[in-house]
């Protein structure tokens, strides 16, 4: 060491003395019992006469970790300081629980009563929904990673069971896994019809870098309406409630940036998923399903975030040579359904877009557009979340009327821009925060309905009235709206 060219400089100097090399002699593996060695034969990059390397060997420590099947990787060199200059790199590796069990409870509060043995609130009143949930996993099933998980969930808007199965690292392909599902549900939540569908599908999942990944699958579903839950014209039901049977293949891409998927302070959040229901993939209709979302987030000052979510979404039908006509091409279960706690908080659940002209249900629609803005910032303590969120959109009819006009024109015209402003709060709880929104609609929809029961529609008997959805609205749920 020696003075520098200014004050307060000092020149360094280091003399390095190479020492001997150290080669790899072997790379020992132990503690393994269920589990194959060709699952973890990939990842060790490490042989026999390569130079010895604390990171090559810290990468395939994480590799394992990553496996998802070991509870703890110890790595060590034998005999580090001895003069033999050939070494064994060690592995010892604990396998993690082979089953895993979750049940789980909660519920839901908002206008999601009515409808469902009446005609009287098409638009939704005030109910709550419990739900419970049972979930069970066999995991690294034969040794090599693969795991079988069987899921339900029970609530008074939706029942559903679903078993798959999922092998990571297809053929050896670091980010490559493949996953087969079966599906059974039976949905509730769109208050105009009741409807069981069946679906199996396969998936095949390629992360393209740390934050990108894309998807490729093929899906087959039946979906029957039971036709004595439909509440619309009866003119309408025998064409409404034929079975929807869907081959569709598509692709999604999706980006994830946030810092944090569960309470994002930052970052950017993008999916597209395109579809396509064609003949020649065993759909009995044709059409193309494309649907964007993005949302971002950027911390202003500590604990106050921007948060801005926009979705995008089309349906296209489209005829084929001998075909049927493509206006009727989009089953009732396959149309965009929107509004509620996660897309529009000026509509209850599932209460946007085109209504049917005699009972007033909502009837889906062909396209949608949403945008929310939140301002979300402390409030009271620091487990608590204040939030002041803007909410515009609607489901349309078909893209060609999508429209940011703010009026409605007439009880038959749905395809105009709602507009809602509310307040929320979030509780910071481990599995995601509580959040309660009140909202109100600036400029909710009128329409035609029917007060009467399901039989007084079926005689023509039941009392012909104007309504409209609520302009207050309000939800209890668990997690961030997006």
């Amino acid at each position: 060491m020696e003075p520098g060219p200014g004050p307060q400089q000092m020149k360094v100097h280091y003399i390095i003395a190479e020492g001997k090399e150290r080669l790899v002699r072997d790379v020992l593996i132990s503690g393994m019992h269920e589990t194959r060695m060709r699952l973890v034969k990939p990842l060790v990059t490490l042989k026999t006469g390569d130079p010895l390397s604390w990171r090559q060997m810290g990468n395939m420590q994480q590799g394992l970790y990553n496996l998802g099947v070991f509870d703890k990787v110890d790595m060590a060199i034998q005999n580090p300081e001895g003069e033999t200059y050939q070494k064994y790199v060690l592995y010892h590796l604990e396998e993690g629980h082979r089953y895993s069990v979750a049940v789980g409870g909660g519920g839901e509060f908002a206008r999601i009563g009515g409808g469902q043995t009446s005609l009287d609130n098409p638009a939704g009143q005030a109910g709550f929904a419990p739900r419970a949930s049972f979930e069970v996993s066999r995991l690294n099933f034969l040794g090599l990673g693969h795991s079988i998980n069987f899921r339900s969930r029970y609530s008074t808007l939706d029942r559903r069971a679903s078993i798959n199965y999922y092998a990571p690292r297809y053929r050896n392909v670091e980010g490559r896994n493949i996953s087969f599902t079966a599906l059974y549900d039976d949905a509730r939540d769109v208050r105009t019809f009741t409807a069981r569908r069946l679906e199996g599908s396969v998936q095949l999942s390629q992360q393209l870098s740390k934050p990108t990944s894309m998807l490729f699958r093929y899906t087959y579903r039946d979906v029957r309406v039971d036709q004595g839950t439909l509440k619309i014209e009866p003119l309408l039901i025998p064409l409404l409630s034929q079975p929807a049977r869907i081959g569709m293949i598509s692709t999604s891409l999706i980006q994830d940036r946030r810092d944090d998927p569960a309470d994002a302070h930052r970052g950017v959040f993008n999916t597209i998923d395109v579809g396509l229901a064609q003949s020649v993939f065993a759909s009995r209709h044709n059409f193309v399903r494309f649907l964007g979302r993005n949302s971002w987030y950027h911390l202003l000052k500590k604990n106050y975030v921007l948060a801005s979510n926009t979705s995008f979404g089309w349906l296209g039908p489209f005829k084929l040579a001998g075909g049927a006509d493509p206006t009727q091409a989009i089953p009732l279960p396959e149309r965009f359904f929107g509004g509620g706690s996660t897309s529009h908080r000026g509509f209850p659940d599932n209460q946007a877009g085109p209504r049917d002209p005699l009972t007033g249900f909502p009837l889906g629609g062909n396209a949608l557009l949403f945008h929310s803005t939140e301002l979300r910032f402390p409030l009271l303590s620091d487990n608590m979340q204040g939030v002041l969120f803007h909410d515009m959109g609607n489901i349309y009819s078909g893209p060609g009327k999508i429209s940011f006009r703010f009026h409605q024109k007439s009880l038959t015209d749905f395809d105009y821009m709602v507009h809602a402003v509310g307040f929320g709060v979030r509780y910071r709880t481990p599995v995601g925060p509580i959040r309660i929104d009140l909202a109100y609609s600036i400029n909710p929809p009128s329409f035609m309905g029917l007060k009467g029961s399901y039989t007084d529609l079926l005689f023509g008997t039941a009392q012909r009235v104007q309504q409209s959805v609520k302009s207050f609205q309000f939800f209890f749920s668990i997690g961030q709206a997006f």
